[in-house]
């Protein structure tokens, strides 16, 4: 069969051409920082780290987790010399302007976690300082051509078959929440990389379930993006669940510390959110007086 081509709008190719090399180099740039976090020398204290909290070889390595060096320029230099420019460096968010002039990398000293869509593609990173005197602590990609915080969840890419197949997805907080849970066999998690859940994350979730188990943390943010999300998620047909986490213990922490089976009743018991509301509302206020 002969495929013939309909003439199309130079701009519109131009604009996918575009796309696809900006791809190109986000996925080139996470194989070099995961090349980097394994085979560096001065990648000890970010190998140890992750170990320390608990997560194996295995689970870093199928999650592209890596680490950005230290020198200002790498990235910069090692794409321009494989034919890329400092423009589609800036627009893929991996270096910016200084402010004497010149570009250098965005992410330096820090582990790297590839941001992907549910195709798998490489949008952009999430990167964790390894020293306590950087700020801040966690250092995302820039909103782009590419990313938009608001439209991703972390770990969607594979979480995506294991959601569609249990009916559920656990929304947690953080990167490293995600990789506990997928290496301990819970690959139906999920991260919002922040505390607030936007319509766009409950719609791309709401293609591929009924339910959503929110198990954020139990501070007083965690608990108000719970219920900010019964708000944002109307008219999805989406079932909202909240499992009520300890306080102060985040999913990573409960597998760390040996607990799964607590992190599975704790999901297995979610409330539905209009209860949670009730019952943060109660738990907040003063029932001592009228008033209150």
């Amino acid at each position: 069969v002969e495929i013939e081509r309909e003439s199309e709008d130079p701009r519109a190719e131009e604009a996918r051409r575009r796309k696809a090399r900006l791809w190109e180099l986000l996925e080139r740039t996470a194989k070099y920082y995961e090349r980097y976090l394994w085979e560096a020398p001065k990648a000890e204290k970010a190998r140890a780290y992750l170990l320390g909290r608990g997560l194996g070889e295995e689970v870093l390595r199928r999650f592209g987790v890596g680490m950005a060096p230290s020198p200002w320029d790498q990235v910069l230099t090692g794409s321009q010399r494989a034919g890329f420019k400092v423009d589609e460096l800036l627009a893929a968010g991996l270096a910016q302007k200084g402010r004497q002039g010149g570009h250098y990398d965005r992410f330096r000293s820090r582990i790297t976690f590839p941001i992907r869509d549910q195709r798998g593609r490489v949008l952009g990173f999430g990167a964790r300082a390894l020293r306590a005197e950087s700020k801040p602590k966690y250092l995302n990609s820039p909103e782009g051509e590419l990313y938009r915080k608001s439209n991703t969840l972390y770990g969607i890419d594979r979480a995506r078959g294991p959601i569609a197949k249990t009916r559920r997805a656990i929304v947690v907080e953080g990167y490293t929440d995600v990789l506990a849970l997928h290496q301990a066999g819970v690959e139906e998690a999920v991260a919002i990389m922040g505390t607030a859940i936007t319509p766009e994350q409950l719609t791309m979730l709401a293609g591929l379930t009924d339910v959503v188990v929110l198990a954020l943390d139990a501070d007083r943010a965690g608990a108000d993006a719970m219920i900010r999300a019964q708000r944002v998620a109307g008219g999805k047909g989406l079932d909202l669940r909240v499992a009520a986490m300890p306080e102060g213990e985040d999913p990573a922490d409960m597998l760390q510390a040996d607990r799964l089976d607590r992190f599975h009743e704790l999901v297995e018991g979610a409330i539905d959110l209009p209860s949670f509301r009730v019952r943060t509302a109660l738990g907040r206020g003063d029932l001592g007086s009228v008033a209150g």
